[in-house]
């Protein structure tokens, strides 16, 4: 009988294991596909994908949430849409953005898509190669494309160079075409965000050099004017075409700009004079004057159509908001839709010093339990911000304090103190004085003295501000509390149990038992004096 349970137990074991093992294994109701599945970047720059949500279970209209997986070191993945659903976006755009510390080399980036309602995911590989990032290097240009001029006059372009992937440093131009025509570049080298040559160690934002050409040994045609910028062996070339006709008995016209460099800052009104010439003093047809400032500038009013000889004035206002660096202007004379005149005007705008005096008085106090009280003035000069915020850090533990929160430029404020059970001891404190627009921040230190015995862990104190001005102030209130206790929370998550190992758990407490019944059941041996009696 004993062999028969024992059996019946191994087998019961058996079954138990053999169904807790086996997992139901079925076809998601969703399937991913990412297109492209390969794409190669530079370092630095961003790869699209192209994330699509097939549904395979007709009804099937939970919400898949996105993630990608293994991503490239120093970088990113992001979903333009995130979750998708059949009956709404079924389509997201991933974006890989590398960066230029990102290695070069090629990743598997796994993309999952997850149901969390039934637990269901779904995961598609894609390949990313990285390359290594560009050499610095630069973009030339030439303006205007084609340009007409009579013998003898002087043709003007203007080059330009656009830097790349972090290009800094001089470019270096040569007329390449026609190479016989007296010419020259002003500036040369062309030098990062400066008219003059100098080439100042600061952040490239514009390259611009004036061609000039002398017509006066060319014969009447149509030339390719070909500009090359090198440096440290990179070159790069820029195409224009200059027309020279017949100059005899034909009608003149000149332009004159002064000056054509200007240092100005932000806010600044300068003044430009134009001077059209035309033969004999009027032309056949109107001339139009087009004047073309950086965006946000503003220029005055000027006659924009000519007849006669003239002499402008114009004024031009440079934004409070433009920032440093040196941006070109163009003044330019037009014949219907043909271009006879152009010049250019370099702007450098310097950077402003904005200022921020704080003053406090006094600068160090004294508290004691006698004496728990001391007031600080505080008093703010500038000629470039009108209201500043103030913020006080420092002040130990137990100590308390009020103070305005914005102060104008001007009048005076006041900061209270009020000892409540801070130790003996000295302590520094800083006010920092920031203007309202973010522009300017100054700081002062204040040395505070705590003197005398502490008095209770938790006190309840009220400082009343109140600021003497011209006009009438209702007094502000500000109540501090302290207390010295803390009650922290702990929450212990219960551990939650495996299924298969539950079963297995339940099964061996079962065979236990059994077990002992079956040794209770056994006859007991009978002793050996009993047998011979």
């Amino acid at each position: 009988m004993g062999n028969k349970i024992s059996l019946f137990l191994l087998v019961l074991v058996l079954t138990v294991t053999i169904s807790t093992s086996l997992v139901e294994v079925r076809a998601a109701d969703f399937d991913l596909d990412v297109s492209p599945t390969y794409r190669r970047v530079r370092a630095g720059e961003s790869a699209h994908f192209t994330v699509t949500l097939i549904t395979i279970t007709p009804g099937y209209s939970n919400d898949v949430y996105l993630r990608a997986l293994f991503e490239p070191p120093a970088a990113s993945v992001t979903f333009s849409d995130n979750p998708l659903n059949p009956t709404g976006d079924i389509d997201s755009d991933m974006v890989i953005r590398t960066s230029v510390y990102t290695p070069p080399g090629v990743y598997t980036i796994t993309v999952r898509g997850r149901d969390p309602v039934t637990d269901q995911n779904v995961y598609v590989d894609i390949t990313l190669e990285v390359l290594p990032p560009h050499e610095p290097e630069f973009d030339l240009s030439i303006s205007p494309s084609s340009l007409t001029v009579k013998k003898g006059e002087k043709a003007e372009f203007t080059v330009q160079a656009a830097p790349l992937y972090g290009f800094n440093h001089p470019v270096y131009l040569s007329l390449i075409c026609p190479a016989c025509a007296s010419h020259s570049f002003d500036p040369n080298p062309m030098c990062p965000g400066s008219a003059s040559c100098g080439c100042p160690a600061l952040p490239c934002y514009t390259y611009t050099s004036t061609l000039t050409i002398d017509t006066s040994a060319m014969d009447p045609g149509s030339y390719s004017i070909v500009v090359e910028g090198c440096y440290d062996g990179y070159c790069d070339r820029a195409y224009a075409t200059l027309t020279v006709e017949e100059g005899a008995g034909k009608e003149e016209v000149n332009l004159i700009v002064y000056p054509v460099t200007v240092k100005v800052k932000p806010g600044d009104t300068f003044h430009i004079r134009v001077t059209v010439g035309i033969t004999g003093g009027e032309a056949s047809e109107p001339l139009t004057l087009r004047v073309t400032p950086p965006p946000g500038w503003y220029i005055g009013h000027y006659p924009t159509e000519l007849k006669k000889t003239s002499h402008l004035d114009l004024w031009v206002t440079v934004p409070k908001v433009a920032g440093p660096g040196t941006y070109g202007m163009s003044v330019e004379l037009y014949k219907g839709e043909e271009l006879l005149k152009g010049r250019q005007i370099m702007v450098l705008v310097e950077r402003t010093a904005r200022e921020l005096i704080v003053n406090v008085k006094p600068n160090r106090v004294t508290l004691t339990p006698d004496s728990p009280e001391a007031e600080l003035v505080v008093f703010l000069e500038s000629t470039d911000v009108t209201e500043a915020v103030l913020t006080l850090v420092g002040i130990p533990s137990g100590v308390s304090y009020s103070l305005p929160a914005k102060l104008k430029v001007g009048e005076i404020g006041s900061i209270n103190l009020t000892l409540e059970n801070a130790s003996p001891g000295e302590y520094k404190a800083t006010l920092i004085v920031r203007g309202e627009d973010g522009c300017c921040v100054n700081t002062t230190d204040v040395t505070l003295e705590v003197r005398g015995a502490t008095g209770q862990a938790t006190q309840t104190s009220t400082v009343t501000q109140q600021t003497q001005q011209t006009q009438t102030v209702q007094p502000e209130t500000v109540t501090v509390t302290k207390t010295l206790s803390e009650v922290r929370t702990v929450t212990v998550e219960a551990p939650q149990l495996d299924p298969t190992i539950l079963g297995l758990g339940i099964v061996g407490i079962a065979a236990i038992i059994s077990a002992i019944y079956l040794l209770r059941r056994r006859p007991s041996p009978v002793p050996a004096s009993v047998e011979t009696a």
